[in-house]
């Protein structure tokens, strides 16, 4: 049971930041229509509550794997540390990624602001 790859969702950040670098927080958001960014707020609210989901039962089975005398049970520690590793990792991007389009949805002076800088750069 290996971590799966942040591949897609790397791809997708990158999409949407525009610019990685830059010191805004997700400054691509800037540029999508607060219907746009209500909608992505949503589905990176229900993504981070499925990591959320998915490391509480990661959690439950550590527990159980703890308490299992067999060898087989105790080698699945190392494969079940890594793919909770990647629930929380993605459940704290994702959940930023909401906060991120929540505050351009909610504030569209700044977002319009930064959406013509970045038009200019």
């Amino acid at each position: 049971m290996s971590a799966p790859s942040h591949i897609p969702l790397d791809d997708a950040l990158h999409v949407l930041q525009a610019d990685p670098g830059h010191s805004l927080a997700d400054p691509g958001l800037a540029r999508l229509p607060p219907a746009g960014l209500d909608r992505l707020f949503l589905a990176a609210r229900r993504q981070a509550e499925r990591n959320h989901d998915g490391i509480l039962l990661l959690l439950d089975l550590l527990q159980v794997a703890q308490r299992a005398d067999s060898a087989s049970h105790r080698q699945l520690m190392p494969s079940v540390v890594r793919q909770l590793r990647h629930h929380v990792e993605d459940q704290q991007r994702w959940h930023a990624l909401a906060e991120n389009a929540a505050y351009y949805r909610d504030n569209r002076l700044a977002a319009e602001k930064i959406a013509a800088k970045l038009r200019t750069d």
